[in-house]
């Protein structure tokens, strides 16, 4: 993602691989998902120089669909705390969630049998 005025200078901001970069609303973070398909933020300052700080996942981001380019399949929050993604169709994400109560004392009973 281009920085201004940055000329032909190049900063590697992620060791592991990642894609679709963001820049922060607020300039001081760059978003983009690493090679995990995790979403990760690193912090960066821009003056007097350009310098960047440790890369921090935020959240795992497999289950939402990715682009696998430069093309972004989400967005931030205004405020630079909330993502809005698309959930992939057949997702390995439950939309619900069950519980089951005594499972253990139902696997006794069918293993005596």
């Amino acid at each position: 993602m281009p920085f201004p005025n940055a000329g032909s200078a190049k900063w590697p901001i992620s060791t592991g691989g990642g894609s679709e970069p963001r820049w922060s609303h607020h300039g001081d973070e760059i978003f983009y998902r690493d090679g995990s398909g995790n979403m990760v933020s690193v912090p960066v300052k821009t003056a007097p120089t350009f310098s960047f700080g440790a890369p921090k996942t935020l959240f795992p981001a497999r289950q939402f669909v990715s682009s696998l380019g430069q093309h972004r399949q989400y967005d931030v929050s205004p405020d630079d705390r909330r993502f809005m993604m698309i959930r992939a169709v057949g997702s390995p994400v439950p939309d619900k969630l069950v519980v089951v109560s005594s499972w253990f004392e139902e696997l006794n009973a069918t293993s005596r049998k």
